[in-house]
């Protein structure tokens, strides 16, 4: 008798949760944990249990060193007490728990550094397990796809995917699956127009859940901070009022631009509204933009307008990138832009910005990317996303009324002109000599900025000699 009221209950609690249309998930909220170590993941789920969450994603343990295998020892050889501790209190809080973590194999006679993503269901027990080399030239044979799968017991099926492998995962590779687990490589370097708000672009646009390993979970609901946790309701079929979270990038490299087409954004005409088109080669990027100036601070950075069409080197994949952007720059020279842009503010309120192109329709997917000052939750109100399919695609992304922006624009990827990176190859549309990048179009952009900071000096110059006529 006692063994059929326990079955009876058990099936009750499976309908109820197949039942229900939403589910909880949780992240780590990095702005108010400490530095967060595998040897804190047991009392993060326990905190995460308080909440009746059915998910964990726990962070990627940043303890680890920053480069070097050697430098990891130390934080790897407790690989196997990490996994039982977790295993242990996820059986305890009766919850589906991720966690990445970094472990030593034995591959080409050499130790490599390996990051692999666990699943533990309810019961602590290990369902899935996904791995890439942190070395992205090895030939360690970790798995067997860029995408790895779990299924709950409240009816959903999961992706698992490695943060940068996003930009290279196509359309078809995910087709019906709503819900993913994003895990981010400390240890990777990622271009500032891909960064680490990405994940928040790729789940805009392709309408689905995605609870990250970095500190962001995609959804239409308000999140629950129990700190250090942000806690979420996701609704299951992943459709709703999408949502992109924008905040500071991760860091400022100072030669993100070198091979782009850029020509400085007219802040006096966007006063009053203002259109310009910048070209890289055949791909044209229209841009519309109108301003407002908040206070009397002074400016201290100004904005490009960005255009690019050519490869991208990321790990050892060199991937088809088309790109219109906005973008802030702290002078003259296009490779300053975003230096020292954390430490730099802008009086400039965007009424709204307007981008669109004609992108390559075949074997090609495009994202709008926003990057900002703060924290900074866009929706359907103020952010508008559409694609045109025609003989191409065309694209347009728009904004109203954002202040301190560093970045906004649409990523595209021509997936067709993707290739392996290797020492001898050299594939159409890589930049690669000194005389491409000297090209009509980065001439063209020299005197754009010269032209523009020369008007006022000129208007000055010609008042002061009207008066001493």
């Amino acid at each position: 008798m006692e063994l059929l009221k326990i079955v009876l209950c058990s099936l009750c609690l499976g309908f109820v949760s197949c039942g229900s249309e939403s589910y909880k998930a949780a992240v780590v909220d990095f702005a108010k944990a400490d530095v967060i170590s595998s040897n804190k993941y047991a009392a993060l789920i326990r905190e995460a249990a308080q909440s009746k969450v059915d998910l964990l994603v726990l962070p990627t343990p940043k303890d680890v060193a920053k480069t070097t295998l050697e430098s990891c020892v130390n934080g790897l050889e407790n690989y196997d007490e990490v996994v039982k501790s977790v295993s242990a209190a996820a059986k305890h809080a009766q919850m589906y728990v991720v966690a990445p973590l970094y472990e030593k194999i034995h591959c080409q006679n050499k130790e490599e550094l390996v990051a692999s993503t666990l699943v533990f269901d309810r019961n602590g027990a290990v369902i899935s397990v996904h791995r890439k080399p942190v070395n992205s030239f090895t030939k360690c044979n970790t798995t067997t796809s860029r995408l790895g799968r779990f299924i709950t017991d409240f009816g959903l099926t999961f992706g698992v995917i490695v943060e940068e492998d996003l930009l290279l995962t196509k359309a078809q590779e995910i087709e019906g699956i709503k819900n993913f687990v994003v895990t981010d490589n400390v240890l990777s370097k990622r271009p500032f127009l891909f960064g680490k708000q990405f994940p928040s672009s790729w789940a805009f646009a392709n309408n689905v859940n995605v609870v990250s390993a970095s500190g962001i979970i995609s959804t239409q609901d308000v999140h629950e901070r129990n700190s250090p946790l942000i806690v979420a309701t996701l609704e299951k079929n992943g459709i709703g009022k999408s949502t992109l979270i924008a905040g500071p990038p991760a860091s400022f490299p100072n030669d993100e631009l070198s091979q782009y087409v850029t020509r400085p954004l007219n802040l006096e005409a966007s006063t009053r509204g203002y259109s310009d088109s910048v070209c890289h080669g055949t791909f044209c990027c229209q841009f519309y933009v109108k301003t407002s100036v908040i206070g009397t601070t002074p400016q201290d950075v100004g904005y490009n307008l960005v255009a690019f069409e050519g490869i991208h080197q990321t790990g050892s994949s060199n991937i088809g990138v088309q790109t219109c952007s906005v973008v802030a720059c702290a002078g003259l020279d296009k490779r300053s832009c975003f230096i020292a842009s954390e430490n730099n503010t802008t009086n400039i309120k965007f009424n709204e910005i307007s981008i669109n192109a004609n992108f390559s329709k075949e074997n090609s997917a495009q994202f709008p990317t926003i990057s900002t000052t703060t924290q900074t939750v866009f929706n359907n109100e103020n952010l508008k996303f559409t694609i045109d399919n025609k003989d191409y695609k065309h694209v347009t992304t728009k904004i109203y009324d954002a202040e301190n922006i560093f970045a906004f624009g649409i990523i595209g990827r021509d997936y067709s002109k993707d290739f392996e990176n290797n020492s001898d190859s050299n594939k159409d549309g890589v930049i690669l000599d000194f005389s491409e990048y000297i090209s009509y179009e980065n001439v063209q952009e020299f005197f754009d900025y010269v032209w523009i900071r020369l008007r006022v000096v000129i208007f000055i110059v010609s008042v002061y000699i009207l008066e001493m006529m």
